[in-house]
């Protein structure tokens, strides 16, 4: 279940970094403005926050199995509109279907975690499974402008090519997974979906989650979004912003490799402060550094953002009041907040390169953000997230 579950969150990669490196090129087919490819980039996020309490529900109601399985139908759908999109509108449409069919595989991958292993294992099992969004999203920064522009001639050959790829994965859902019973004596959920979200919320180590997870997600999702741009603009080319941003991708899994490693030693929250202040200051190295030092501040930057989400996940999934009956709930109140950052941050981007000419303003505030983290951190209550990462 969690090789599905990480074919599942790759797809999903895949799909999510099919754009940003051939952002350029569908600006210049579609005759669109950068602040438009911000949106499109952030859109996605947006269906989101309206999607995910419901869909968070609809997890606990349906079981995994066939939560995921729709899940994934819809990512690939949205995957074979995006290559076919003739304008603005219809790409946004696509990029829509990607937020009905994303939130389910975000909030079903916790679930799962929570429902096949103990406690003691969960950390090590959920920084596996995150590192299938980042392996997907690699592929296709590093093969987009490299493999499918030259054996399609169009960035619209994102469709067939990565299409393929998800439709196979979908395939091996539908035939492997199930789904497991919880013990009889495990409470079910006998409130309605606005009750358990009002009750979940009212935690207040619940409350301080959303809002790192507002600020992680902005972070996140703007440099993932915009790090091709941001290394074109250093002087790369198409193909070497690319490759470079694939490898700085794929770097985040060291992120993830140490975060089991490092829970052993120092709390959630201290990893939580040394992980946002690491990310402000190679963040800043991106529009302040060149060449290989450039390279060095990229990954760097990965490394530290690649954990966020598992880390604050893991901390609402052990948060008394949550568990594993109400995690589909939970998590989907998570994303539902986290991803009004996961839009804002593609957009600010965009819209401050259209005003300033550069990237390096919206750079520049994703620094900013990650300090008023730093100082958030502490508000998290570690008598309610003790428990080693393993």
């Amino acid at each position: 279940m969690l090789a599905l579950v990480w074919l599942l969150y790759a797809s999903f990669g895949i799909t999510q970094g099919s754009i940003p490196p051939v952002a350029g090129l569908v600006i210049e087919d579609l005759g669109i403005t950068y602040s438009q490819m911000g949106l499109v980039l952030g859109f996605w996020q947006l269906v989101y926050i309206g999607t995910s309490l419901p869909l968070g529900h609809l997890v606990d109601r349906l079981g995994v199995r066939r939560s995921l399985g729709i899940g994934i139908l819809f990512v690939w759908f949205s995957l074979c509109l995006r290559g076919l999109a003739p304008s603005f509108t219809v790409l946004l449409f696509a990029v829509a279907l990607f937020g009905i069919g994303g939130p389910i595989i975000s909030i079903g991958a916790p679930k799962v975690v929570s429902m096949w292993f103990r406690s003691e294992d969960r950390g090590l099992a959920a920084g596996i499974y995150t590192t299938g969004p980042l392996a997907g999203s690699a592929i296709a920064l590093a093969t987009a402008a490299s493999l499918v522009l030259p054996l399609t001639g169009s960035w619209r050959g994102i469709a067939p090519v990565y299409g393929t790829i998800v439709f196979l994965v979908m395939a091996a859902w539908w035939i492997l997974a199930k789904d497991i019973n919880q013990p009889s004596s495990t409470p079910r959920p006998k409130h309605s979906g606005y009750q358990i979200f009002r009750r979940i919320a009212k935690i207040p180590t619940v409350r301080v989650v959303l809002v790192l997870a507002v600020g992680s997600f902005f972070m996140s999702h703007g440099l993932m979004a915009w790090t091709p741009s941001v290394l074109q603009e250093r002087g790369m080319t198409l193909s070497q912003a690319g490759w470079w941003s694939a490898a700085g991708t794929a770097a985040g899994a060291v992120g993830l490799i140490l975060l089991p490693l490092a829970g052993r030693y120092i709390s959630r929250p201290q990893m939580l402060r040394l992980l946002f202040v690491v990310s402000a200051t190679s963040n800043l190295g991106l529009i302040m550094l060149r060449g290989s030092a450039l390279v060095g501040a990229l990954i760097l930057s990965n490394i530290a953002r690649a954990p966020l989400m598992p880390l604050l996940i893991l901390i609402l999934m052990e948060t008394p009041g949550v568990g594993s009956v109400f995690m589909g709930a939970a998590a989907g109140l998570f994303f539902s907040a986290a991803e009004i950052g996961g839009v804002g941050g593609p957009l600010v981007l965009g819209v401050t390169r259209d005003m300033s000419g550069s990237l390096d303003l919206g750079v520049l505030t994703l620094v900013a953000v990650a300090v008023v983290m730093i100082f958030v951190v502490p508000l998290v209550r570690e008598n309610q997230t003790k428990g080693n990462v393993r």
